[in-house]
């Protein structure tokens, strides 16, 4: 079997290549600044990213992606990963599962996310349940017109900058998980902490709490009951594209202990 990048492989690869060089730019500023870089610096490799094709890479080209395939994502995110400080997460990658959206939630926020307009955060650890979507005790109350949430979630990855969250909550007296579109600014919505960690993030982690949010049955994802099954599927997303990056990491370090000058025996 030939594991040989195919020319459109390489191509896409030293693409990728060139804007993580871009990005290594930025490391010592990030790093000065304990992670967050400024917005119009932001902006700027935003547009770096969608130019290098490197952009949404997992979300269809007809809606404005880059339109990869998984190896494909996966090559990018690889080199990618040779990267500190997270910057990766300047070049996008929304969340797998806003593609079930229906036409009008893809409109309202999908769209928006690929031109890079809106930026989104998957909210689903809770204190005492960890990571286990399965464990978790937000609930979602029928009321007129949609539901009131309530509830708390950890480490939001980009909560501090996303523009809504997707919140997985168990609904009503049938505990079904769900997926819940959140803006942010929404009454009763709180992001009560950024937990400082021991590395240096360009997007921090928070933590939210969710006091009888309204959120209208049109903002549920993909119908009643269908979170715990989504959930998964942005997990095994996120999971592969981290390994990917932890590979372009190991290879970055590498490259490092390569080119450093053997110690002189004394």
């Amino acid at each position: 079997m030939d594991f040989r990048y195919t020319p459109e492989q390489a191509d896409l690869k030293a693409r990728a290549a060139a804007y993580a060089r871009l990005l290594m730019q930025y490391e010592d500023r990030s790093e000065e600044a304990g992670g967050p870089l400024p917005v119009d610096t932001v902006r700027a490799l935003t547009r770096a990213a969608v130019e290098a094709g490197v952009y949404a890479i997992n979300m269809p080209a007809e809606w404005g992606g880059a339109g990869l395939s998984l190896l494909d994502q996966v090559i990018v995110e690889e080199e990618f990963g040779k990267v500190t400080n997270c910057l990766w997460d300047i070049p996008w990658r929304p969340a797998n599962v806003l593609a079930y959206g229906t036409e009008a939630q893809r409109e309202k926020y999908l769209l928006p996310v690929i031109r890079g307009e809106r930026f989104d955060a998957f909210a689903v650890t809770e204190p005492g349940a960890g990571s286990d979507p399965g464990s978790g005790t937000s609930t979602a109350t029928r009321t007129d017109g949609g539901w009131l949430l309530n509830g708390e979630k950890w480490f939001v990855t980009c909560g501090d900058i996303a523009d809504f969250l997707l919140v997985q909550a168990d609904a009503g007296p049938e505990r079904a998980a769900t997926l819940f579109f959140v803006d942010k600014q929404a009454p009763g919505v709180e992001m009560t902490r950024v937990p400082r960690f021991m590395h240096s993030a360009v997007n921090g982690h928070p933590e939210f709490t969710f006091t009888d949010v309204f959120v209208p049955d049109e903002d549920v994802l993909g119908g009643v009951g269908k979170g715990y099954e989504l959930t998964k599927e942005w997990f095994t997303d996120e999971r592969l594209m981290i390994a990917a990056r932890t590979v372009g990491a190991a290879e970055r370090a590498l490259e490092l202990a390569r080119d450093r000058p053997s110690p002189t025996s004394s």
